[in-house]
């Protein structure tokens, strides 16, 4: 056995850059720094023409680095470099496999006959009969064949008379077809595809639907890598009967603190005979240390669009959208807030006597404490500007100091504290010249008594453990005076607080696991109902219902026994003969990697009763899913979806059938997945 440490040049040239998407292949530079291990059956060294010959079995250890190959011949002075037979090229986990290999060292130029390389992560696997490298990180293949599925028949790949591969940039094809078990699929005349190890600009695979309302439906898109922080999707969407939707979707950021997201498409519709569009925006900036910037707006053409582009039932039932702007800055002990926002309501053409907040400025404090900590007081106020096209606009502002005092007394924990509302209103009527001030004067005294039982148990029961119960009995009381607003304008429900005398008596349960391991809430139970003490409730947001001396009774129930099941239940019932008036409940249960079961049901009085239900599992490679929104209350469905996925260890497709009445729709999904050229494995 003998020492050359030349061939370090050699594992060098032959590991150099070659990458396909998201997956990096052999990138080594010389360097002498590992010691070169050779052994071989025969070695010889030709001093005359300083060539090295070495035969059988023939082995190259260099650091990580393994060169197995029957034969091997080094000219010293030409730097070319000759192997042949069973050559195998291994680098943790990485191979490059092939029968003949010519290397100039120098121009680091050469061909590799029948050669197969394999890219541990990514899987890639590309292969060709000859291989010419052309330049440092530029190689040309004939009859060249890619794909990341493994094995003598894999389940697809691409196959190319001429591949053109550059090292961090793109593998471009010509007279392309693409197989699935060797079957042709189509033909791709010309093809290219990204070859780097970080995200990269080109195409991505496009997506097909039949739909009965819209016809066919081709959705094309090319993906652009501007920089580290920054990339873009450019989209080309053809819809049958209505035309071509060209969009645009902008990424970036910068930082942390410097990010957000442009949106934008539009279609010149011909089922609906006009240019429709949607805007939408986000951006999220600290500027000085402290000073929060956000932006989330959006903004479409008119009050159909989002119905008939909305990609979710949640966006094709949307009844109001709102952007907003606003600037935050945490002050000592406060914080200071200037927002603007923009309503578009879409169940009605015209949108001039919709108020928009333009702008509205809040500043509230923490809780202070005052005299020795026996009070404490917050004070918040706000300015909203109320602006509209038709009708009168409105600037309110509000001022409301609050003063706290907590008190215990023998286990049981009271809080009274008072708020003084001191609102005032600029009017500016459309209908005459005269501008108008108005005054609002009103205070509220609230009174809170509770008292907290604890009991720690154990038991075995789902391997729960030790837990804690908490019940929490509680009383509050609540005092507004008769305050009148017979000139305040009625913007929303702030504007009118009306006397009240009530008093709220409500119980708490909660149950907790003790473990060392995590501390979890295991179970959560919330009644609660207010009584009007001087007579029948008037409609405040303190309670829900009014009419009656005894509002409605509000209940919550959630149940975690264990980490993969939840149950919710909230419940809104009335006393005074209508019954149940809302009713929410959730159910979900996963078992990772078998299945999944998601049930709602939310029921409003003769308003809503609806189900959704979401349900899907595996089995092997296959992956179902059924999803189905029901109405009780008309008898029929609203939104079902079909779908099954075949996803073996290397692609995926997928085909779904959704079905929808708002609008009425039917539409066929296909959609094709490879993973390392449309997905990451």
């Amino acid at each position: 056995m003998k020492y050359f440490n030349i061939l370090i040049l050699l594992c060098s040239v032959l590991f150099s850059p070659f990458t396909v998407y998201a997956a990096k292949i052999l990138d080594y530079k010389p360097s002498l720094t590992n010691q070169v291990d050779i052994s071989a059956r025969y070695l010889e060294h030709k001093k005359e023409q300083d060539v090295y010959i070495a035969k059988g079995d023939v082995e190259v250890k260099e650091g990580t680095r393994i060169l197995n190959a029957d034969s091997l011949v080094y000219n010293d002075n030409s730097k070319e470099v000759f192997a042949e037979g069973n050559i195998l090229l291994q680098d943790e986990g990485d191979i490059i496999e092939c029968e003949k290999l010519y290397l100039n060292l120098a121009t680091k130029t050469g061909t590799i006959e029948k050669g197969k390389i394999f890219v541990k992560k990514g899987g890639f696997q590309i292969a060709g009969d000859h291989i010419n490298k052309v330049g440092e990180s530029q190689y040309k293949i004939k009859n060249g064949e890619i794909t990341t599925c493994e094995g003598d028949r894999p389940a697809w790949k691409f196959l190319a008379n001429d591949v053109d591969v550059t090292v961090e940039g793109y593998a471009k094809t010509k007279g392309a077809k693409f197989q699935v078990l060797n079957t042709t699929v189509f033909y791709l005349p010309w093809g290219i595809f990204p070859v780097k190890t970080e995200r990269q600009s080109g195409l991505l695979m496009p997506g097909f639907a039949l739909s009965s309302r819209d016809g066919t439906k081709i959705n094309t898109s090319y993906f652009w890598a501007i920089s580290k922080d920054k990339d873009a999707t450019f989209y080309l969407d053809y819809i049958g009967d209505r035309g071509i939707k060209p969009g645009a979707e902008f990424r970036y950021a910068l930082a942390e603190t410097f990010k957000g997201t442009l949106y934008s498409t539009i279609i010149s519709d011909r089922k609906y005979d006009n240019t429709r569009y949607q805007i939408k925006a986000t951006h999220e900036q600290v500027m000085w240390k402290d000073l929060t910037f956000k932006v989330n707006t959006n903004y479409v053409s008119d009050i159909d669009y989002m119905k008939d582009f909305g990609d979710t039932t949640t966006e094709r039932s949307e009844n109001l959208i709102k952007s907003t702007a606003y600037l935050e800055k945490p002050l000592p002990k406060s914080l200071l807030t200037v927002e603007g926002s923009y309503f578009k309501n879409l169940t009605q053409r015209n949108n001039d006597n919709v108020f928009q907040y333009l702008p509205s400025i809040s500043f509230f404090t923490e809780y202070l404490p005052i005299l020795k900590e026996r009070f404490y007081t917050d004070i918040y106020a706000g300015l909203t500007s109320f602006r509209r096209a038709e009708g009168a606009n409105y600037t309110r502002f509000s001022l409301e100091p609050r003063l706290r005092m907590p008190l215990s007394w023998k286990g049981i924990n009271f809080l009274i504290n008072g708020t003084l509302y001191e609102t005032g209103y600029a009017i500016s009527r459309s209908d005459t010249a005269n501008n108008s001030t108005e005054v609002r004067q009103t205070a509220k005294i609230e009174g809170d008594a509770n008292v907290q039982f604890l009991r720690n148990y154990t038991t075995e029961f789902l391997n729960i453990g030790e837990m804690q119960s908490v019940v929490k009995p509680q009383l509050t009381y609540t005092f507004i005076p008769n305050t009148s607003f017979s000139s305040i304008p009625n913007i929303d429900p702030y504007d009118r607080m009306y006397n009240t005398n009530v008093i709220t008596y409500s119980l708490h349960h909660y149950l907790n696991t003790m473990s060392e391991q995590k501390s979890r809430e295991l179970s959560l139970f919330e009644i609660a109902q207010t009584y009007g003490i001087s007579g029948n409730l008037e409609p405040s947001t303190l309670y829900d219902g009014s009419g009656s001396r005894f509002s409605n009774i509000k209940a919550k129930f959630t149940l975690y026994p264990v980490d993969n099941f939840s149950y919710t239940n909230e419940s809104t019932i009335n006393t005074s003969g209508n019954g149940l008036v809302m009713m929410r409940n959730s159910l979900g249960h996963r078992y990772p990697k078998l299945y999944w079961i998601n049930l709602s049901h939310y029921y409003t009085n003769n308003l809503t009763n609806e189900l959704f239900s979401d349900i899907g599992g595996y089995y092997k490679p296959f992956e179902g899913k059924y999803q189905i929104r029901y109405s009780f209350k008309d008898g029929t469905w609203i939104d079902t979806m079909y779908q099954l996925t075949y996803r073996p260890d290397c692609w995926a497709i997928t085909l779904a059938l959704i079905q929808s009445t708002r609008p009425r729709d039917t539409t066929f999904r296909f959609s094709l997945d490879l993973v390392g050229i449309t997905s990451m494995q």
